[in-house]
């Protein structure tokens, strides 16, 4: 018999160092092009994506990126 999957997201999410810089980067990108857009709803949550994995990257410090 086969493992049946789970309904929902897993509760942990592992991501190497340079997946997680990967991402960030993406994220980050995105957040990029809604600010030329306008669309600040969607802006927002992403902004809020990019401030907590930075956060779990020790990336609180601030720099030229902080808000």
């Amino acid at each position: 018999m086969e493992d049946e999957p789970t309904a929902g997201p897993p509760g942990e999410v592992a991501l190497t160092l340079e997946q997680a810089l990967d991402l960030l980067a993406t994220l980050e990108d995105a957040r990029d092009i809604l600010i030329g857009s306008d669309h600040l709803s969607v802006l927002a949550q992403v902004e809020d994506q990019i401030q907590r994995l930075s956060r779990r990257l020790g990336f609180d410090q601030g720099g030229s990126d902080a808000i």
